[in-house]
């Protein structure tokens, strides 16, 4: 009975939450009253199903959507590799560590403006997306590795397993809820990066040039329904991997 209480409650709060955000925004809407300042929240939604309609909202998105996919995937598996060799090999945390320091550390707007002097506007979102997200993915996956059941671990070798069949057998079934999880929440972080680089960098056929224009044109109403396609998208991509991340974990 409990465990029913609970799921209601989790459907229900966050929905309580995005109602009671919309309210926030038509009361502080009719306050205002200017639409060049905070649009009401009916203009915003036509503006947002307009978007649907238009040929160049598609290509933008797809074009955004693949530079983050791109940059996610290299951030990731540099990460991953990265990550399990700091946990195999002891002295290899001390080489890498301070090298994810300097990168989380990184301002990144300034590696923007300098990658503009040294690529380009389509490459430059995409090699400061991966060196931003790349931090993260690394202490992601870190952390799961460092988690790992030992005793377990051990039992395989016990039995006779290799490094190899430990870690495609014993360990990576360990950390899959964890790997889900992480790309899910990496995906959605890498798309918001892509757009906000885009809109520094100034790149044609994205998101942020979506953007860029509607501040040109003091479309605040498009510019509102691009972010809230922006937030949509990550909550979907965070929703779907956190229930592979929990089917995952049935197993334990």
């Amino acid at each position: 009975m409990k465990s029913k209480k609970e799921k209601i409650l989790n459907l229900i709060l966050p929905i309580i939450t995005v109602v009671t955000l919309i309210l926030v925004w038509a009361v502080s809407s009719a306050v205002i009253d200017s639409e060049y300042i905070l649009p009401s929240v009916k203009v915003t939604a036509e503006k947002f199903f307009a978007l649907f309609t238009a040929k160049d909202f598609y290509t933008a998105f797809l074009s955004t959507l693949f530079r983050s996919l791109v940059a996610f995937v290299f951030s990731f598996s540099i990460g991953f590799i990265l990550a399990f060799v700091s946990v195999k090999i002891k002295f290899a945390r001390k080489v890498i560590f301070p090298i994810i320091s300097v990168m989380r550390a990184l301002p990144t707007i300034a590696i923007v403006l300098l990658l503009l002097f040294w690529t380009n506007s389509k490459v430059a979102p995409i090699i400061v997306t991966l060196i931003v997200v790349l931090p993260t993915s690394y202490t992601h996956i870190e952390s799961a590795l460092f988690a790992l059941d030992k005793t377990v671990t051990e039992a395989g070798r016990v039995d006779g397993a290799d490094e190899k069949q430990i870690f495609l057998m014993v360990e990576l079934p360990q950390i899959t809820p964890s790997v889900y999880s992480g790309v899910g929440s990496g995906i959605s972080l890498n798309f918001k990066l892509m757009v906000a680089a885009e809109v520094i960098s100034q790149t044609a056929y994205s998101l942020g040039y979506l953007l860029n224009t509607s501040k040109v044109y003091f479309e605040i109403a498009q510019m509102l329904a691009l972010v809230v396609v922006s937030v949509i998208f990550g909550v979907l991509i965070e929703t779907v991997f956190n229930f592979l991340s929990k089917k995952a974990g049935e197993w334990k």
